[in-house]
């Protein structure tokens, strides 16, 4: 018996932008299937999924791919109309007017967090997507990353970072 596919919470659909942002999801999944790149969801909708619906906005999808799937990547969707830049942070942006799909590269971002992956639907795609365990190790590091950075002084986003990982601590599916 194979695990199940999980959705996307009902509650997401309640944002009038996020159905854009899945259409566009769908529209780069299609580049990443023509190309041969099979990503690993992880960040905001994958804490969305795996909480059943959780009190923060999600803003774009991320996932993680290999940094050496960039150039593949990034002329599939040079060729479909999406416009698209390769980060110097090792991740790769695809934008559509106000919607932003992310492909952190899995060998800087995610090393060591390899599986189990559980699977979820987007539009007419199933993807991996990285357990809850994998991603309560990345909202961990995070927050690690983000505290008291000298460099990048960022409090608002390391108190985001906070609410999620303290959300998965206290949430069940």
């Amino acid at each position: 018996m194979s695990d199940p596919v999980l959705t996307i919470p009902d509650s997401c659909w309640d944002d009038p932008r996020f159905a854009r942002l899945i259409a566009f999801a769908e529209d780069v999944l299609a580049v990443c299937q023509a190309v041969g790149i099979d990503p690993v969801m992880d960040g905001g909708l994958a804490l969305q999924v795996h909480l059943g619906g959780a009190p923060f906005s999600v803003h774009d999808v991320d996932f993680g791919c290999p940094e050496a799937d960039f150039p593949a990547l990034r002329r599939g969707l040079g060729s479909a109309g999406i416009f698209c830049e390769i980060q110097p942070w090792h991740v790769l942006q695809a934008r559509r007017d106000d919607l932003k799909v992310e492909f952190g590269a899995e060998e800087v971002w995610n090393s060591d967090l390899t599986g189990p992956y559980d699977s979820v639907r987007i539009g007419r795609f199933t993807v991996r997507m990285m357990d809850r365990e994998g991603l309560r190790e990345q909202y961990r590091r995070g927050v690690i990353a983000t505290a008291d950075d000298p460099n990048d002084p960022q409090p608002e986003k390391h108190a985001r970072i906070v609410a999620k990982l303290a959300a998965l601590d206290a949430g069940s599916r």
